[in-house]
């Protein structure tokens, strides 16, 4: 659906918003155009944010990063969730992912002495693990900074100017407004229609028309939620994958 889809959607079928039910000027609405597209675009970007619905890994602007001598760490588009693998340049296989421990305070073990105090890194180079580890933390609801990638080694001026390339998930990219009416949302069409639930609940949860918008507004919020909840498990079933276990092999033995 084009966004002006959605909006006509969301004023006509679902809000009723329509000038004939109000006295007055033919024009005259109860919410304005710029006012429900806000809301259309929140229930989009709350959609992505709780269920991770946006999935990218062909986006320059938010899967693409640039090696740079010396620099072993690299902010991430603003948009960016959460990383689901990189690779590097031309490889065909990802690279390691590894945690903040490996990548800040890796330990090179000695054969013969091992002293904790003594800390050893491996020598810059071509990288062959990340983290992305997030490194600002801040107390606002549902957001602990913009994730940041680190490469393990850092790179050296032999891999200045390679891409690591990212599969990410996101949020839009870009806020809706009334200039993209002919530009579709970013999550995908199935969740269009019922997104406009979290719109609708936006809209009527301070419009009490003898509290009678009050009801329609729990509807809304609670069909919503059962949404997040569908898209949550949708999201998790294809992004992870049980583990399994071998027996007689990689270190395990089976013995009748």
């Amino acid at each position: 659906m084009l966004l002006r889809d959605c909006l006509n959607e969301l004023r006509v079928n679902l809000l009723h918003d329509r000038s004939d039910r109000i006295d007055g000027s033919a024009d005259d609405t109860l919410w304005s155009d710029d006012t429900l597209i806000r809301y259309i675009d929140e229930a989009q970007r709350k959609l992505a944010r709780e269920a991770f619905v946006i999935r990218d890994g062909s986006t320059p602007a938010v899967t693409q990063v640039t090696l740079v001598a010396g620099q072993a760490q690299y902010q991430l588009h603003e948009a960016v969730l959460a990383v689901i693998s990189a690779r590097y340049d031309t490889d065909t296989p990802d690279l390691v992912r590894v945690g903040h421990w490996f990548v800040g305070g890796f330990r090179m073990p000695d054969p013969n002495v091992f002293d904790i105090n003594q800390v050893y890194t491996l020598t810059p180079g071509r990288p062959v693990a990340y983290s992305t580890d997030t490194e600002v933390v801040n107390d606002d609801y549902d957001s602990a900074g913009v994730p940041t990638l680190r490469v393990f080694p850092t790179p050296t001026a032999n891999e200045a100017g390679k891409i690591i390339y990212l599969r990410v998930i996101r949020k839009p990219i870009e806020r809706l407004s009334a200039k993209m009416l002919k530009v579709s949302p970013e999550v995908g069409e199935d969740y269009h229609f019922e997104m406009l639930d979290w719109a609708a609940y936006l809209a009527l949860r301070i419009q009490d028309q003898d509290a009678g918008n009050r009801a329609a507004a729990a509807d809304f919020e609670a069909r919503f939620n059962a949404l997040l909840k569908r898209a949550q498990r949708t999201a998790m079933r294809k992004l992870f994958a049980p583990s399994g276990w071998g027996f007689g092999q990689a270190g395990f033995t089976w013995a009748r």
